[in-house]
């Protein structure tokens, strides 16, 4: 049902002009997306706590020695893991248009599934020829590992590459799961998988001999069965996951160029990331590497949160295109942008007013530089977040993503080359991170001005819309914990840990408030109470 929105209107001011229409995603597509949401909250939830306490459990019982070890030969195969991000964006996106053009039950959907698993299974026959040539050569000759855990680390190299293999051939059916929405499954799923891996570990108490071997054993034993569960739920679920050997040369290379492109913008982000920390330890050495990987691990938790919102958003960006919607796929899209930012500006703020705090609770001896660090990458997490994701899924919807990922990727490596001069030049280690955020930026409005020009999405309409109500929100809502810390906790000298719930509390209340006042147009407001008073008639 068509929806007259005006970009004055949204932010609820003005009146309403004839010339700007979208038709906004059906109540019934919201409802999905909220629901689809949930379930990876869920999910996130439960690994997140499983996985941190299954670490633990494995650390006691292989040892300090024999987890490192396990840690850095495994790495060793998820190197090549950025192959299976590219190919499920390609998945994703192929199953999505054609759904969005033609429908769920289109002949041509199975065609683009076999098409993809046949990708799948040439690229782990690759990855097995340089993982048993190149990689297992580098294993036992270069990586530093004690003689008496050799035989373990081999099996745990042989076990990691064979889970690798199984983890790319169930990308295509996992993809599926996504593109046709059925989160629950994904969710349910990714549970039990991070379960049996608990229960892997808590098999080893039981061992006394090898247990590096054997943990290396259970772990791809737990992956075999995940994978057949994907391929069994696939199979009876959805028409196309049934797999048939099968070569069209057009489609083949157009997604296999496709997955191509991605790769180019993946390994981008890998450099920019592994360059970071290497130019830090080139001039300061391993302590502020500590610094960097404490705050990596905050803004991998932070941006958690919105990957999950935006992995059941992304369906719905790509259908709307496929179907010609383009002006309710661009709503969807800043709508994305919008809530994704102020969900990372929910889990910031508080957290940039207590890093010390928090810092000193959580570790037993906090590296130098790690508080502003945290500071500085949440600023990064939001900064990207203004032109984020959606924008990302929004250009790869329509295919024609090699000049993007060629001009984005170059803007985001140009940071290594900045952040070298910048140290070489005697400014300070926080410097790379300013270079960071501003190189983040510059790249998001590259990301834009492919939008613009591809897709015809409206500069007046994101600023309108995303950009300046989000930026209010966060100079509005800092005000009151900011005054709270400086004119309150500081001149009474309030005990730390009430200062920090006073903090936390007054944060997450004044950037809720803020953005329900600020961040919502009225007909998104009606929806959430809508959403609400059905949730409460049950």
């Amino acid at each position: 049902m068509g929806i007259l929105v005006q970009y004055l209107e949204i932010t609820n001011q003005g009146s309403i002009p004839t010339f700007f229409y979208i038709n906004m995603a059906s109540h019934s597509n919201n409802k999905r997306i909220a629901k689809n949401t949930f379930f990876l909250y869920i999910r996130m939830i439960v690994i997140m706590l499983v996985t941190l306490y299954t670490s633990r459990v494995v650390l006691a019982e292989l040892g300090v020695d024999d987890y490192g070890v396990y840690m850095v030969v495994g790495g060793v195969v998820t190197m090549f893991s950025f192959l299976n991000a590219c190919m499920t964006t390609a998945t994703q996106r192929y199953l999505n248009y054609e759904m969005g053009h033609n429908g769920d039950s289109s002949p041509q959907l199975k065609l683009i599934f076999s098409t993809s698993l046949t990708i799948h299974l040439i690229i782990s026959g690759i990855v097995v020829v340089f993982a048993e040539t190149i990689g297992l050569w580098f294993v036992n000759c270069k990586l530093v590992i004690p003689a008496e855990s050799m035989t373990g680390a081999n099996i745990v190299y042989q076990t990691a590459i064979l889970s690798f293999c199984i983890n790319i051939i169930r990308v295509p059916f996992n993809a599926a799961i996504i593109a046709h929405e059925k989160m629950h499954i994904y969710a349910f799923v990714s549970i039990a998988e991070a379960v049996l891996q608990l229960s892997s570990a808590y098999l080893l108490i039981l061992v006394t001999a090898d247990k590096l071997g054997i943990y290396g054993g259970l772990t791809v034993t737990v992956q075999l069965f995940i994978g057949l569960t994907y391929i069994l739920i696939c199979h009876r679920l959805f028409r196309e996951c049934r797999f048939r050997l099968s070569y069209v040369p057009t489609l083949f290379k157009e997604m296999l160029a496709f997955a191509g492109w991605n790769m180019f913008g993946s390994i981008a982000w890998i450099m920019r990331g592994q360059g970071m920390g290497i130019i830090l330890n080139v001039f300061f050495g391993p302590a502020l590497n500590a610094a960097k990987g404490i705050a990596d691990q905050v803004s991998s938790a932070v941006n958690s949160l919105t990957h999950n919102f935006q992995v059941a958003l992304n369906p719905q960006i790509t259908k709307s295109y496929a179907a010609g919607e383009i002006n309710s796929m661009e709503l969807l899209t800043y709508r994305g942008i919008k809530f994704s930012s102020l969900l990372i500006w929910l889990m910031a703020l508080p957290i940039i007013l207590n890093a010390n705090e928090i810092l000193a609770i959580w570790l037993t001896e906090v590296p130098p530089y790690a508080s502003l660090f945290v500071i500085l990458i949440l600023f990064d997490c939001f900064s990207g977040s203004l032109f984020g994701s959606p924008l990302m899924t929004s250009l790869s919807a329509t295919g024609n993503i090699r000049a993007y990922q060629i001009t984005v990727s170059c803007v985001l490596i140009l940071i290594l080359p900045a952040a070298y001069f910048a140290l070489k030049m005697g400014m300070p280690p926080q410097s790379i991170f300013y270079l960071n955020i501003l190189f983040n930026i510059l790249a998001g409005i590259v990301r834009f001005w492919f939008s613009h020009h591809q897709i015809g999405f409206s500069a007046k309409f994101y600023i309108r819309y995303a950009f300046i109500p989000t930026l209010l929100i966060v100079i509005i809502s800092s005000l009151p914990p900011l005054a709270l810390k400086q004119f309150v906790i500081q001149s009474f000298l309030i005990n730390k840990f009430l200062s920090m719930f006073y903090l936390v509390f007054t944060s997450l209340a004044s950037v809720m408030a803020t953005s329900w006042f600020l961040g919502f147009s009225n007909k998104e407001k009606e929806s959430i109470r809508c959403m609400i008073r059905a949730k409460l008639k049950r």
